[in-house]
């Protein structure tokens, strides 16, 4: 059996095999045994650069600056509702986002796109203040997660050439699966594909971690059906409260199956809650993963 790991956002620019150690590495800390997978196939389909070049982005992480067409109008749109949401998980008010924007109006009238170079209005960039307010982190990574999400799920052509990259890992089952943020995205789409083609996957465990599948504007632009992809069998997902990117929400009835195993009492140790390589070392991710592998 093979067990098969979906990387994230922001991964362009690294090199692919020291990213699949790396992930190995934590599962085996996780397990308290070093060298445990030494035996397994372990696959990791790398599509950072291609969705980071496809994405538009800029050097940094950042989407590209449009021209202010519908592209950027569908791009903006879909950035505000995300942004949205993780203000309110935040506890961040209207009443906060107001006042931000009156503030970034008296000191720049202009509003001219800055460091995240995306099609800026003063909404988006208040909601980004505030946010970079509660942590330095969270306005950044979430520009980063949602603008990549929202060319995986809109732009043309994005999808295909990401898929293209993780499917054949998925061809031949059974898989143990493991994936993390936008690759909890890529993965589920593809299993829900692939099922619905007549060839789903025989998936005895699939985990997923600090995954944006909880937030509505990318269940909007996934669509339907959130049931478990036929032949997936025990899901497990895994959140630390703090990751503001699965918005301390449950994968769970009524949209997804209520049979999804949700652990939520974790805390990701390090400054990042929504860092891999805390949940990869949880202790309980490494032995589902051990068990499901036999070992």
């Amino acid at each position: 059996m093979r067990l098969v790991l979906v990387h994230g956002i922001n991964q362009q620019g690294k090199d692919p095999e020291a990213l699949r150690r790396a992930w190995v590495d934590d599962l085996e800390r996780g397990r308290g045994r070093p060298g445990a997978l030494a035996g397994v196939e372990v696959v990791m389909p790398f599509y950072g650069d291609v969705l980071f070049e496809r994405s538009n982005a800029k050097p940094g992480g950042a989407i590209a600056q449009g021209d202010g067409g519908a592209d950027d109008q569908a791009l903006a749109e879909f950035l505000s509702a995300g942004l949205e949401e993780q203000a309110k998980a935040a506890n961040i008010s209207a009443a906060d986002i107001r006042k931000e924007q009156e503030r970034l109006v008296a000191e720049q009238p202009a509003l001219e796109a800055v460091e995240q170079g995306f099609p800026m209005d003063r909404r988006i960039n208040a909601i980004v203040s505030v946010l970079e307010k509660i942590s330095p982190a969270r306005g950044d990574l979430a520009v980063r997660l949602l603008g990549q999400a929202h060319a995986y799920l809109k732009k043309p052509g994005v999808a295909q050439a990401v898929d293209a990259l993780v499917r054949p890992a998925l061809a031949d089952g059974p898989v143990v699966l493991v994936t993390h943020s936008l690759g909890t995205v890529v993965s589920f789409k593809l299993l829900r594909e692939l099922a619905q083609g007549g060839s789903p996957v025989q998936v005895p465990l699939y985990v997923t971690v600090g995954t944006p599948l909880t937030l509505s504007t990318v269940q909007r632009a996934l669509g339907p059906s959130f049931a478990t992809p036929d032949h997936v069998g025990r899901w497990i997902n895994l959140r630390d409260p703090d990751d503001f990117i699965s918005l301390n929400r449950d994968l769970g009835a009524p949209r997804f199956s209520a049979a999804i195993e949700n652990i939520g009492d974790f805390e990701n140790p390090g400054d990042d809650a929504h860092a891999i390589p805390g949940y990869l070392t949880n202790r309980r991710v490494a032995q589902a993963v051990a068990d499901a592998l036999g070992l």
